[in-house]
């Protein structure tokens, strides 16, 4: 899912500016048992509405990821798929039957309890409410419940991401029957209030929702697992990284998640109250060339391109410790290390023989990320000293994402840092790459590699599939449609003192707060 930013009320901000000015500068404002029993963390923007089947955003998601549960997860750390309300599950040798072994003893937080009819329900509730995150049940045909603890879903065809899909943040999460017919309103299926509320198996539960001002989670009294130590979550929201930042100095925020500037993560590690942690994630930052560019439109001009951005220096000056150089087409950990390498080899030269000719180059990215703004500065400068007339310009999000209905707006090039739904190599190209894909922004197209990953989609046998996405990759790759600068990690600068951290790649802008333990 591609990060896209949003606006909350300059209210807010003045608010949070006038409360640092009256609550002091002291580190330890809080006394030592309110530090290891609650955490306040910001988001940069208002969520849009916390419906379990219809959010499709980063932002907010820590909210999600915190409140509700699906089938499977991965594990922390890494993109090994493992079970959660599943325990176990089995697949038919077709690829067409799952039949999974639920977790006995779960109850959601109002006390239903959770079983395969509840997961039937919400499967249900997730194709029925037709929204962006659908598409992963697109290919179901039918399920059955032979016994409260066991859940059989067969699909239409084969889907190699199946259980991939199942393990996003985005995929079918379960969601309380009961809630859904206490609180449905003219056929809405709840979703007005689920809007503002969580129905959800999770460690938290929603407790307070003031769009535009802070929301609260407080620890779900009916979960399954381990009871946490932080049981309280505060998430104000606050659109001023540089309130943030001070907020985090004094002592009113314990941890920033997302969103600070390469200067505001240095500064928060060499201070002796905080530091920064760098955690996995898929996150890929890369240029997207318009194949209908007069400067970049023949693959030649692409390659030259390609050698004349120095992926080593770009991630050093504008991400520093936040980034790595890419060196592999998808993200990290998407395919085995290696299976698509995936790094340029410097050569301004080539760049500077084609800038020769002259030419005048549009450089795009999105308003409001400071990191690509930098970012397209420097590609600015180096095709200025190649030869080339580079101008820049920001892209309001609802432009950004609209590219696709307005070519005529394209840039030569846009820059974008991305991440995918889940972490499978599909659920990354036929996002972005594939002919005619939802954020395939510049409109390029390589048939081949879009055969190659249907192939691959409705291949049965895991290592066939993943050959012919091998291959996929290799002529999307080759391509230079798509030029990868950077992996970025997902840095979380927080007061000393914290530990027990866990994540998954997947999920961008999150942590898992019920295994977080604070010990001054």
């Amino acid at each position: 899912m591609p990060p896209k930013s949003g606006l909350a009320a300059l209210a807010v901000t003045v608010l949070l500016l006038t409360g640092t000015a009256c609550s002091g500068s002291s580190n330890d404002a809080r006394d030592s048992s309110t530090l290891s029993s609650s955490v306040r963390t910001p988001m940069l923007s208002d969520p849009p509405p916390l419906d379990p089947d219809t959010f499709y955003q980063p932002e907010g998601l820590l909210i999600m990821t915190s409140t509700y549960q699906g089938l499977l997860h991965y594990a922390p750390g890494s993109t090994t798929v493992e079970g959660l309300l599943a325990t176990k599950w089995t697949i038919s040798p077709d690829g067409l039957t799952y039949t999974f072994a639920l977790r006995p003893g779960v109850k959601f937080a109002d006390g239903t309890p959770f079983d395969s009819t509840a997961a039937k329900t919400s499967f249900q509730r997730r194709i029925d409410m037709a929204s962006g995150p659908s598409y992963m049940l697109a290919e179901l045909k039918d399920m059955q419940t032979p016994d409260p603890l066991t859940f059989v879903v067969t699909l239409k065809k084969p889907v190699a991401p199946f259980l991939d899909y199942l393990a996003s943040p985005y995929g079918p999460l379960m969601t309380s029957p009961t809630a859904v017919a206490q609180h449905t309103t003219g056929g809405d299926r709840a979703t007005a209030w689920l809007a503002t509320h969580s129905a959800g198996t999770g460690p938290y539960e929603l407790t307070e929702a003031l769009p535009a001002n802070h929301y609260t989670l407080s620890a779900n009294k009916n979960y399954w697992g381990p009871a946490p130590q932080i049981t309280t979550v505060t998430l104000p929201v606050m659109t001023a990284t540089a309130v943030q930042r001070l907020q985090l100095e004094q002592g009113q925020l314990d941890m920033i998640l997302h969103g600070l500037s390469k200067g505001d993560y240095e500064a928060v590690a060499a201070s002796a109250n905080t530091e920064v942690l760098q955690q996995n994630a898929l996150v890929k930052t890369l240029v997207m060339v318009n194949p209908d560019s007069r400067v970049f439109g023949s693959l030649p001009a692409r390659q030259a391109l390609s050698a004349g951005l120095d992926q080593t220096a770009l991630t050093t000056q504008v991400f520093g410790q936040q980034g790595s150089p890419s060196t592999q087409f998808y993200p990290t950990g998407m395919l085995p290390d290696g299976a698509v390498p995936d790094k340029h080899q410097h050569d301004p030269s080539k760049l500077a023989t084609l800038g020769n000719k002259g030419g005048e180059v549009a450089i795009g990215y999105p308003t409001g990320d400071s990191s690509l703004q930098d970012l397209a500065n420097q590609v600015q400068v180096t095709l200025q000293q190649a030869g080339f007339t580079a101008t820049v310009r920001d892209f309001p999000s609802a432009q950004f994402f609209a590219l696709n209905e307005h070519p005529e707006q394209r840039p030569d090039l846009l820059l974008a840092s991305f991440n995918p739904d889940a972490a499978h190599p599909d659920t990354w190209s036929r996002i972005y790459q594939y002919t005619n894909a939802p954020v395939n922004l510049q409109g390029c197209s390589v048939p081949a590699a879009d055969a190659l990953l249907d192939e691959g989609s409705a291949e049965p046998d895991h290592a066939k599939s993943q050959a012919l996405y091998v291959e996929a990759a290799k002529a999307y790759r080759d391509s230079l449609c798509w030029v990868n600068l950077a992996d970025l990690h997902n840095s979380v600068a927080t007061r000393k003192g914290y530990s027990s951290w866990q994540s998954q790649p997947a999920w961008m802008w999150d942590t898992d707060f019920s295994t977080l333990k604070f010990q001054g």
